[in-house]
């Protein structure tokens, strides 16, 4: 077991000796709906934290839902309930307790201007489909698989550690906020380990050191030890084969219930009046802003430019627009899509290199200078309009409402970066067809720190890894201690909502090691799990620091996935609140299923995909949205995958005609879209319903144009799929399941019952 703290090797590689056997029964106490996925279960589980009480009471709720005690008594029932379900909103069912018929609970409140003698409003029995994933026979809960369930559980606390924040310890930090004597007065520094440090200026003599720091996160050390042990878990043959049948049964499941209920489905949304896809909300997750605008924005922005501002300065040695256009042998006859070359074609199939060049019009570095930069001589004057044309069409809803998280760069480069980008995006600009700043009520900005150790690293000087991070991070500390010092970066910090990480993954890189960021100053790559660590650290502890102050704080949501090595996915997996892309998790079941159960978010790029690394017609999106993950679409790049200007409609077009895609299908993209958005909370209210973070199924279908037997179906499965694990981990599996195969046996008696004596003639050998 790889959990220990001591001090490892210098390089600690994801090949080790085989797999130790996974912690104690007794370790491994039966989970509760986490923070990061209870709000999915609110209509099936508890909230209490006791793990038995959470089966318990969960698994009443589905006997209860599914049927009683006496199969006599369930079959009259539901025979009333049928029958009356027909003219009303409810249906009466026998009692079990007492022969008293009762009204049962509807699914969810009807709206005010319901009104009976209206189509029924469904109550939860009502919602039909099937339920339980489990396989009643023996074998269901052989050696093997209790194995199995028991990485799972492991591998999902090692997440908890990170993401529920277990091994965060921000005690210190509460108690001096708390204080209302310190007034705040306190200060940081880098450790030698290379993540942030906060002090108390009021603790006099205090030393920089662990004992006076106020937060606290695992360590480079054991983080290493713990993405080993997750790797090894994945590669585990019987974690393996355990994951890849409890995904091929929620495919099965999707399927069956497509099959049986989509004419439910669709008469359902059809009776949502006032609503329709194009009327709900769709987030564009993933969208980097220098590719935002469509190639046919671009090209007419430009040219208009060269028309009306041919004598603009914008270079630093005193050239025009006009001369840098002439001395590149360029008139207006080519100023055109195809002149400007920047729409993705076979040469960027697998070659990085190539697309990043497509970023510059007629592979020209000083275009994409001059109109996609923020700094130069025009102050980005050119990017900014260009930006506001982009958001103005998500501002007036043309064609169906949307909005965007766009990726604006920071490269760590340079202490001043955050200032620059601050100004740029606060100013207010003058001229043009939207003045003001580039700010929007439809975006959210999302910083894209690209890895790009390999380029910096060759600046000249002692450089080291820890210099990025400075320049990274120090600004950020010192704008959250002091507003009043740093107004701009402070300003714009309220304007962000995420950070991002980027740059090709396929790219050589080391091995994940315990090195110091200040130790490293090899040319090499450092490895990308090790990179995304200090990352995710030092994000963290600012946002703890930012809490305690009272602001808003940052999730971390990288790429990863989308090519080299696949065990990226198991250093977000630890790490990030959701990631873009994650295509590669179709080669990793067990990783997948562990996104599945813990919903990671998943924001995917079918186009962009088809012209980089995976061909539309092998993408694993349908796959991993039918098996219930996080999943909803984006367009990462549109200026150079999309042909139309409203690009994030022809990525859901596309794909419903390329995955044959319901509405319900694309509504349901649509609100996982909202809910992976950093959008405040009164916005997704908005758009979701006032009581949507009780979970799917308390999200508003009037809002999201989700029938609430979808919801409720990928609910009961998420809950029933934690339960399972749990309990097979736990080592109750056997007798639950054999209790479940008794119950399965007598409702396949009392229906075969029903139809005997319900036809007057039957098959022989029925």
């Amino acid at each position: 077991n790889n959990t220990t703290t001591t001090a490892p090797k210098k390089h600690i590689t994801t090949t080790q000796t085989p797999l130790g056997p996974p912690a104690p029964i007794e370790e491994l106490p039966l989970r509760s709906s986490s923070a990061s996925i209870h709000h999915n279960l609110a209509d099936l589980t508890t909230t209490q934290d006791d793990g038995d009480n959470f089966l318990k009471h969960s698994a009443e709720d589905v006997r209860h839902d599914s049927s009683s005690s006496s199969e006599e008594q369930r079959i009259k029932g539901d025979t009333i309930a049928m029958l009356r379900n027909r003219d009303s909103n409810f249906y009466l069912t026998n009692n079990n307790n007492n022969n008293n018929n009762t009204e049962e609970p509807a699914a969810r409140a009807p709206p005010e201007n319901w009104e009976i003698g209206q189509d029924a409003w469904p109550t939860r029995s009502a919602l039909s489909f099937t339920r339980s994933l489990i396989f009643y026979g023996d074998g269901s809960a052989d050696p093997e698989q209790i194995r199995a369930a028991k990485y799972v559980q492991e591998a999902r606390d090692l997440r908890i550690k990170y993401q529920g924040l277990r091994g965060v310890n921000a005690s210190k930090l509460s108690d001096v906020a708390a204080d209302v004597t310190n007034h705040l007065d306190l200060r940081c520094a880098f450790g030698p380990d290379g993540v942030m440090e906060i002090y108390s200026n009021h603790n006099n003599g205090a030393t920089t050191n662990d004992e006076n720091n106020l937060v606290s996160v695992p360590s480079i050390i054991e983080f290493c030890c713990d993405y080993s042990r997750l790797v090894e878990i994945a590669n585990n043959g019987a974690m393996r084969s355990f994951c890849f049948q409890r995904l091929q049964m929620l495919s099965c499941a999707f399927k069956m219930h497509k099959t049986a209920n989509a004419s439910v489905e669709n008469n359902e949304i059809s009776s949502l009046l006032g609503t329709d896809f194009y009327r709900t909300m769709k987030v564009d997750n993933h969208i980097h802003l220098a590719a935002a605008a469509s190639a046919k924005q671009f090209v007419n922005f430009v040219r208009n430019k060269l028309e009306t501002e041919g004598d603009t300065v914008v270079l630093e040695d005193g050239q025009t627009l006009r001369d840098v256009f002439q001395n590149a042998g360029l008139d207006m006859d080519h100023l055109t899509i195809d002149g400007f070359n920047v729409l993705a074609d076979y040469s960027v199939y697998q070659r990085f290199d190539n697309f990043n060049s497509k970023y510059s019009p007629f592979r020209l570095a000083q275009m994409r200078k001059i109109f996609l930069k923020v700094d130069n001589v025009i102050e980005g004057r050119y990017f900014a309009e260009l930006t506001k044309l982009v958001l103005c069409r998500h501002e007036q809803g043309k064609g169906h409402n949307s909005a965007a998280e766009m990726r604006l760069s920071i490269y760590g480069m340079e202490r001043d970066e955050w200032l620059k980008l601050a100004k740029w995006v606060l100013k207010d600009w003058e001229g043009g067809a939207f003045p003001g700043p580039v700010l929007s009520s439809h975006n959210r900005w999302i910083i894209q720190v690209p890895r790009l150790w390999r380029i910096y690293c060759k600046k000249g000087d002692d450089h080291s890894f820890q210099d990025m991070l400075d320049n990274l991070f120090t600004p950020l500390f010192e704008a959250t201690l002091h507003p009043d010092r740093h107004p701009e970066v402070a300003e714009l910090l309220t304007h962000i909502v995420a950070f991002d990480s980027v740059d090709d993954e396929g790219l050589a890189e080391a091995v994940c090691c315990a090195d110091r960021p200040a130790d490293w100053k090899d040319e090499t790559n450092p490895a990308y799990s090790w990179q995304l660590y200090y990352l995710w650290a030092n994000i963290e502890v600012l946002n703890q620091l930012r809490k305690v102050k009272g602001l808003n704080t940052f999730a971390f949501r990288p790429h990863a996935g989308e090519t080299g090595d696949i065990m990226h996915l198991a250093a977000s997996y630890i790490l990030c609140e959701s990631i873009n892309h994650g295509i590669l998790l179709d080669d990793q079941v067990s990783l997948q299923y562990l996104y599945y159960l813990d919903q990671v978010g998943l924001s995917i790029s079918p186009l962009s995909n088809n012209f980089l690394f995976c061909k539309i017609r092998n993408n694993p999106f349908p796959k991993l949205f039918q098996r219930g993950l996080n999943v909803t679409l984006s367009t990462d790049d549109p200026m150079l995958f999309h042909m139309s200007d409203d690009a994030l409609l022809e990525e859901y077009s596309v794909a419903r005609a390329s995955f044959d895609l319901s509405l319900t299908d694309i509504s349901e993209l649509a609100r996982n879209s909202v809910l992976q958005a950093g959008f405040d909370d009164c916005w997704k209210r908005k758009w979701l319903g006032d009581d949507y973070a009780r979970g799917v199924t308390f999200c508003d279908e009037h809002k999201t144009h989700v029938p609430l037997i979808r919801a409720k179906f990928r609910s009961e499965h998420l809950a029933l799929e934690l339960m399972y694990v749990s309990l097979l981990a736990a080592g109750k599996g056997e007798d639950v399941l054999r209790e479940m195969m008794m119950q399965f046996s007598s409702a396949r008696d009392a229906h075969r019952k029903v139809m005997i004596d319900s036809f007057l003639e039957v098959p022989f050998n029925l």
